[in-house]
């Protein structure tokens, strides 16, 4: 191989995976990560299929006991008068597995104990070179690199440099999400939040509520989601701001929700509510100028698909099977953009579908029978297939 210094701009999911997987393939690995020590701490949830986590415990990238909520099943309600649950529409098929992003982080972080891993330090500008890549760093330094990965997110620095012309399109509506202790959660528990992940309907969004693994005994923490279009807009090009900045989620929950739900929700503090504009991104390629996007620095897909994590170590496992199967960069590279950028678009393409069908063109919920459920879910498949929409088992 020509070269084996490998940098790589962001240390969370994305970042660590390929930092595993490239340093067991026997390059020199540096990841560069600008926060200093918060990314343990997040707790919302992240979906993967049971074969995906089956492969990430093959390839060594989290451990067999890591904790995981086990989802076989996805209710669907809408609100019917004081029921408290609401109307049961759908019960709908999955093969899932529901984790916690810090906790799943924390394992992958874990597995890069001794390698140069600067979190706190942030990379402030990119020059690349016929050859290599020179790194501009937070405490005025730089260093040099025969390839460098961006895997900093959907505001990625690096895209510019792979991709010009790519830009985050708002989708039009918001992702409000946030979460707490069970055991703050109203008793009694009804088996939809303890066993199954369950989704409110209604003209113009929807709300998925589940059980996700947490650090501290007794073990388990609501994670909620809600997507919405709002008065109130957002740029496609800010992060998450608190609740509180952002007005709307309370009327919401009192006009379409069911009284069991609409607490769920509503205990949630607003400061540590996070609503995030829905944004994706088409890439017209994946690697350019010895610089590589992996994770949601390449495409990013809308969150209904809860392929974000799952892409990232996927992209991470490319990039290490093609660094063992080829002898230079250049073919790596394009080899990597050949396998990775048509499946990302694909996941784009379908997170757009998702998102028409569940928030910006709904369909008359209540008047749908399981079969018409079925046939409405194959059509947004448009013949594929995804765990979290499996209609086969």
């Amino acid at each position: 191989m020509n070269g084996k210094r490998v940098g790589i701009i962001g240390g969370s999911i994305a970042g660590c995976a390929a930092a595993i997987v490239l340093r067991r393939a026997g390059c020199d690995v540096t990841v560069f990560e600008r926060s200093a020590g918060a990314l343990r701490d997040r707790g919302h949830g992240v979906s993967f299929p049971v074969e995906v986590r089956n492969e990430l415990e093959a390839e060594g990238l989290i451990d067999a006991r890591a904790p995981a909520q086990f989802i076989a099943e996805r209710y669907w309600f809408a609100r019917d008068g004081d029921a408290p649950l609401g109307r049961l529409l759908w019960r709908q098929s999955m093969h899932g597995a529901s984790h916690n992003w810090g906790m799943l982080w924390a394992n992958l972080r874990d597995r890069l104990d001794g390698a140069d891993y600067r979190d706190g330090l942030p990379v402030t500008g990119i020059e690349p070179g016929a050859d290599a890549v020179t790194l501009r760093l937070g405490d005025g330094t730089a260093e040099r690199f025969d390839v460098v990965l961006g895997a900093d997110g959907y505001q990625s620095m690096a895209r510019a440099f792979v991709d010009p012309a790519a830009t985050p399109h708002h989708a039009g509506y918001v992702l409000w999400r946030g979460g707490y202790p069970i055991t703050e959660v109203p008793e009694p528990i009804p088996d939809a939040l303890r066993h199954q992940s369950s989704s409110v309907v209604y003209s113009g969004g929807h709300g998925v509520m589940m059980l996700i693994p947490a650090p501290h005994p007794p073990g388990l923490r609501v994670y909620w989601a809600v997507y919405h279009r709002t008065a109130q807009s957002l740029s496609p090009g800010l992060g998450a701001v608190t609740g509180d900045r952002l007005h709307g989620l309370d009327d919401l929950l009192t006009d379409h929700f069911p009284p069991y739900w609409r607490e769920i929700i509503a205990r949630t503090e607003r400061n540590t509510t996070l609503v995030h504009p829905v944004v994706d991104v088409r890439m017209s390629q994946y690697a350019a100028q010895r610089i590589a996007l992996i994770g949601d620095a390449a495409t990013v897909v809308r969150p209904h698909a809860g392929s974000g994590a799952v892409k990232a170590v996927q992209d991470a496992l490319a990039l290490g099977r093609l660094h063992r199967e080829h002898r230079d960069w250049d073919t790596v590279l394009a080899a990597y953009d050949a396998e990775r950028r048509p499946a990302g678009n694909a996941l784009v393409d379908l997170g757009e579908r998702i998102g028409q069908a569940q928030v910006t063109s709904t369909p008359s919920w209540t008047t749908m029978t399981p079969g018409d459920f079925d046939a409405w879910m194959r059509s947004i498949l448009a013949g594929g297939r995804l765990y979290l929409y499996d209609l086969e088992k």
